[in-house]
């Protein structure tokens, strides 16, 4: 009872975002946990809150299924369709891990556009179509190539869409060659393939907010953590005026984050810079200004930026590059780790 009532003081809470989810939505959310001191889970097994944003497609519901089966208990699943019953549903979170029984029983379905329950029972979620889930890691070949010239088994792995600072629905089906990222590729789930003329690269959040979107996703991945939350607020509230160019020198002359991503290159034609510390420097240098927005790329082009780089600062790049994945990444065909024929002599 002592550890439940820990639990519901300051649960460590997993979000699950769908690509189409409305950004005020996510905000609202981020903006919440930060005022109950929430903090966000590591990984599922790291989790007591499950919070599953919007209403999830068809293939994102089968990942919610998988996650959801290794949050250990006591955990508690809940639905967040709308930012109006958000504060309520998080109250319930609570009082579900307070519980001593399983909470959830209340709702009849899992179905999140049909029941008004915030909170979901264990079991199927939404419906009970087969649908495709990204595959789990393999080893299957030998890798091309490595730095010291060994021959290291090439791991086919398919990172998010459920992962800390990651863009939301998008999968990056990556080779990595010990840590090295040798080959990716993108997918968004449940996103159409293909769509019409829309904004493609621009962000609803103005461009000071966008910015400091991105800082906080950055510098959460550098475990800069009173940064992240400084940045986090600045993007959640009307600063004074000076607050935002104070806190762009601050970050420009705060030495371990320019030292964490100096020398990681942006290849691949993504963006204009050449480096993620010319992209966080823009980032911090522009905020107070006048400059527009910055450019969001494709999440394919974004996912390509990371082959070269080791799969730390792989992150962090793909975190810098923020790739708009509401327009999907474009027809992927179902991965499947390519044939290698290897002669040995």
């Amino acid at each position: 009872m002592v550890l439940r009532s820990v639990l519901a003081r300051r649960p460590h809470v997993l979000t699950i975002t769908p690509a189409t989810v409305d950004l005020g939505l996510r905000l609202a959310v981020e903006a919440e946990l930060a005022r109950r001191r929430w903090p966000e889970a590591s990984a599922p097994v790291d989790a007591d809150v499950a919070l599953v944003l919007g209403t999830p497609g068809p293939r994102l519901a089968a990942v919610v299924r998988s996650v959801w089966a290794t949050v250990p208990a006591p955990r508690v699943l809940v639905a967040v369709p709308t930012a109006g019953v958000l504060r309520s549903a998080l109250d319930d979170a609570a009082a579900g891990l307070r519980s001593s029984r399983p909470r959830g029983s209340r709702a009849s379905s899992l179905s999140l556009d049909a029941s008004n329950d915030a909170l979901l029972p264990d079991g199927d979620w939404a419906d009970h179509r087969e649908v495709d889930v990204p595959p789990e890691p393999q080893m299957a070949d030998l890798a091309f190539y490595d730095r010291d010239g060994l021959a290291l088994d090439a791991l086919h792995v398919a990172l998010g869409p459920v992962l800390p600072h990651w863009p939301a629905g998008l999968v990056a089906h990556v080779t990595l060659a010990g840590d090295l990222v040798t080959d990716a590729h993108a997918e968004v789930l449940d996103v159409p393939a293909s769509v019409g003329p829309g904004s493609r690269g621009r962000s609803p959040l103005g461009p000071d907010r966008t910015r400091l979107d991105v800082l906080t996703r950055v510098l959460g991945l550098l475990g800069a953590d009173h940064l992240a939350a400084r940045a986090r607020h600045l993007r959640d509230h009307d600063p004074e005026p000076g607050e935002l160019t104070a806190f762009g020198r601050r970050l420009h002359r705060n030495r371990p984050v320019r030292w964490a991503v100096r020398d990681v290159p942006l290849v691949g034609g993504a963006v204009e810079e050449r480096t993620l510390a010319d992209r966080v420097a823009h980032l911090a240098g522009a905020l107070g200004g006048s400059l527009p927005p910055p450019v969001r790329p494709t999440a394919e082009k974004a996912v390509q930026a990371m082959v070269g780089l080791e799969l730390g600062a792989a992150r962090l790049v793909l975190a810098a590059l923020d790739p708009d994945t509401t327009l999907g990444a474009g027809p992927v065909a179902a991965f499947a780790p390519p044939e290698v024929t290897h002669h040995h002599h």
